[in-house]
């Protein structure tokens, strides 16, 4: 009885429905559907009876569900189980009886839907006994309908505890576990520093450097792979110039595809499209990166072809090819082609993976085509822009920019990171004022009488405070808009987009430290400008 949730719940108009049908149909004063516990008998409806519950010990159904089949007892006055119960002697003044058992899919007896009068009735032959169990059925069909309605809620509201469980997880993930990775950046690149000279511990290091970007990769792979699965992830759509992305993603992948000797070249692109360029980025950087794994000679080519109202970004590549029975297994998780040893330097095969659920989020079209021995061509459409926009105009960052005598505020909660942070920029030459908070950073700044030239800020900082909130407090505190760097490890896109609106140089853990040294140039340019 309790499975079902139904005792003391209000009246509802399909119950109290089947009961005034009931009455009408078999020309009775009174129909019921009750419901029997341990103590009483309850009614759910109750058609032409005032009360809502009576004892137990004066229940007729306490008798009808002590046998699966419908009882009739036409003169309760003429029945010695009946003739001294209260409910014959006294109101209601039950002479008639006739109850159908309410039958469970398990086979247990919940109640009765009954008829009742306070005249005898002989002729309740079974004729009318088959129509009163087809009534009970009716009660039973809608008392498991709710169940099955209560326990698809109760499942739905579990699932989604389950997914704010696991978006709090990668939330935390994303930025717990990139952590230590950013701390060893940082400082194998001091330690890089200190080597320069020493060939052998140099050998050392970049074989640390190796399994340090392979462990990265990993990280990165997982964590997208799970956020895409998990749902929190929404675009924002706009339109924009696709030669801004494609030519930004080939200058970050050019230094990879040297040190493999190979070519990365791009084919000139002006038209315009409609997607969400974060998440469009991380298609083609997933594309890219597939393409010059796999291609040990020759080239990588990045170029747009326009098709019907799309355009079709393509990934060219000399590699061996993918076999014709493996193309469609290319997109799954943790497929890899040439790797059955499962050998972690090779990835985990999720770059692809990445690739299929991002478009799917997108609405756009990705495929392959390949010929074994000769490479492939990977492609994402995307849908052309209403209008033409106008590229915006970009500043080439000067890489080399000699960082020594700069003072850059470092905020950041986090003791080992804060360190390695200010360990590598003063390795640079810098003076590094580190401080947990935007309020400690603002009184060593004043105490030190120095202004800064950039402030370097992780996005999530202790007490809920972020480093928005950060960087806005110490350029109040300097009265100047100081060039700022904002290091987040969060994967959610719109966190990403709110941090750039603020016109923020942004890092995304783990970085390396040309990465840093990318963007501390690109803030000392726009305060140059």
């Amino acid at each position: 009885m309790k499975r079902y949730d139904v005792l003391d719940t209000p009246a509802e108009e399909v119950f109290d429905r089947i009961t005034t049908l009931a009455a009408r149909y078999f020309g009775m004063p009174i129909a019921l559907v009750s419901l029997v516990d341990e103590t009483r008998q309850w009614f759910k409806s109750h058609y032409g009876l005032e009360i809502s519950c009576t004892e137990r010990r004066l229940a007729f159904c306490a008798y009808t569900i002590l046998e699966e089949r419908v009882m009739v007892v036409p003169d309760a006055m003429a029945d010695k189980r009946f003739a001294n119960n209260d409910l014959v002697t006294g109101p209601p003044h039950i002479r008639f009886y006739a109850g159908a058992p309410l039958v469970a899919e398990d086979r247990h007896l919940l109640g009765t839907f009954t008829v009742i009068d306070q005249r005898t009735h002989w002729d309740f032959g079974p004729d009318r006994q088959g129509d009163l169990a087809d009534f009970a059925h009716l009660v039973m069909h809608e008392l498991e309908r709710r169940r099955a309605l209560a326990q698809a809620e109760a499942a739905r509201a579990e699932a989604q505890r389950a997914n704010s469980a696991k978006t709090r997880f990668l939330a935390a993930a994303s930025h717990d576990l990139r952590q230590p990775f950013q701390a060893m950046e940082l400082l194998t690149g001091v330690l890089a520093q200190r080597l320069h000279e020493q060939a052998d511990n140099l050998a050392l290091l970049e074989r640390v450097q190796e399994a340090l970007h392979s462990g990265q990769g990993l990280l990165h792979g997982l964590l997208d792979i799970a956020t895409l699965e998990a749902g929190t992830v929404e675009p924002t759509i706009s339109e924009f110039r696709m030669c801004n992305v494609v030519k930004r993603l080939v200058r970050e992948m050019s230094a990879l595809a040297e040190r493999k000797g190979i070519n990365l070249d791009v084919t000139e692109c002006r038209r315009s499209v409609r997607s969400d360029p974060l998440l469009l980025e991380r298609i083609l950087r997933n594309l890219i990166s597939n393409a010059i794994a796999h291609t040990e000679r020759g080239r990588v080519l990045v170029g747009c072809r326009l098709s019907g109202v799309v355009l079709r970004v393509e990934v060219w590549d000399t590699g061996p090819g993918i076999p014709p029975d493996q193309i469609d297994l290319i997109f799954e998780e943790f497929y890899q082609i040439g790797n059955p040893e499962r050998n972690s330097r090779k990835g985990l095969g999720l770059g692809l993976a990445i690739v299929r659920k991002t478009a799917e989020l997108l609405g756009h079209h990705i495929g392959v085509k390949s010929t074994l021995g000769k490479g492939a061509m990977f492609f994402v459409e995307v849908p052309l822009a209403q209008a033409e926009t106008e590229p915006a105009e970009t500043k080439e960052v000067q890489a080399q920019i000699d960082f020594a005598g700069c003072t850059i505020v470092v905020i950041e909660d986090e003791d080992w990171q804060r360190g390695a942070l200010s360990m590598f920029l003063e390795s640079l030459g810098c003076q590094v004022i580190a401080a947990k908070s935007a309020t400690e950073a603002v009184s060593r700044v004043k105490m030190e009488g120095i202004f800064p030239d950039i402030v370097v800020s992780d996005f999530r900082l202790a007490e809920r405070k972020t480093g928005l909130e950060a960087i806005s407090t110490i350029r109040l505190a300097v009265g100047q808009r100081v060039p700022a760097v904002l290091v987040t490890g969060d994967t959610d896109p719109q966190r990403l987009r709110q941090a750039k609106r603020g016109g923020y140089t942004l890092l995304h853990k783990p970085f390396r430290p040309e990465d840093l040294k990318q963007a501390l140039a690109k803030a000392f340019i726009e305060r140059r400008g």
